[in-house]
Formats: structure tokens, C-alpha cells, sequence
């Protein structure tokens, strides 16, 4: 093994993206089954959330909260881990400035600017004429 790639271990992969991306099922079942794999495995950060799946699990959670629906104890709980884990305020800054393609019409927005289905979790922009998903709730 290199220098360099002992010093910047590949990380290991998430197991609460993978429940985070089983489309099968509503968004707020996906976020519930993976807080209790996360709280059952002694709050193992193994099984917290980056990337795409903390985007959808961001936003999903400020939807709500601007309706005036409050997280239980533990979902907040989950939320705020998996943010300290992508590195906090600047991880979320940095990933806010990564670019995506809409699936509605192509053109590329940086993450802060384009909003996305929890049906599906694609990325659509705010020029979407009607609802990705059937029934899904889009945020952003």
C-alpha cells in the first residue's frame, strides 16, 4: 500500500445510504428503519449517512421542520451525526457547491440551487412542470 493511500484511506461505505436509497418504500419509512439500525448498533457511525442520502435526509428534515413538525429524539440525533460526519458546517458547504444534472430538462445546478424527489431521489430544478413521482414529496 502507497504513502499516500494510508494517509487517505478509501471510506467505508454507509450502511444507512443503502436504506436511504431503497426506493420500494416512502421516504420517512426509509429515514425510521435506518435510525433504528443506527440506534441498535450502539449509534455505530457505520451507519450514518453521506453524500446524496444526507442531502435528501437534510432537506427532508427542514421541509418539516418548516411545517412545524418536530424529529423524535433520535432522528435528530441521526440528522445531526451524519452532518458531524461529513464535516460539519464546511462539509456541508463544500457538498452545497457540488453540481447535479435535473432528470426534468438537463441543465446543471449546484447542489444549493436544485431541489430533489424522495420518491425517486433524482434531481429536478425549480423549472419541473407538475410532480416527479406520484405522491412524492419534493424538497430543496
Amino acid at each position: 500500500m502507497t504513502a499516500d493511500r494510508m494517509s487517505n484511506p478509501t471510506p467505508a461505505p454507509r450502511n444507512g445510504n443503502a436504506l436511504l436509497h431503497d426506493l420500494a418504500r416512502p421516504f420517512p419509512e426509509r429515514v425510521a428503519e435506518a435510525v433504528r439500525a443506527w440506534d441498535a448498533n450502539d449509534r455505530d457511525p457505520a451507519h450514518l449517512v453521506d453524500g446524496k442520502a444526507f442531502l435528501a435526509l437534510y432537506c427532508w428534515q427542514l421541509a418539516a421542520t418548516r411545517r412545524g413538525e418536530e424529529p423524535d429524539e433520535a432522528t435528530a440525533a441521526f440528522v445531526e451525526r451524519s452532518h458531524d460526519s461529513i464535516g460539519g458546517r464546511h462539509g456541508w458547504a463544500a457538498m452545497l457547491h457540488q453540481r447535479a444534472t435535473c432528470s426534468c430538462h438537463g441543465t446543471t445546478w449546484r447542489l444549493e440551487n436544485i431541489s430533489l424527489c424522495l420518491g425517486c431521489l433524482r434531481y429536478v430544478c425549480y423549472e419541473l412542470d407538475g410532480p416527479c413521482c406520484a405522491g412524492a414529496e419534493i424538497v430543496g
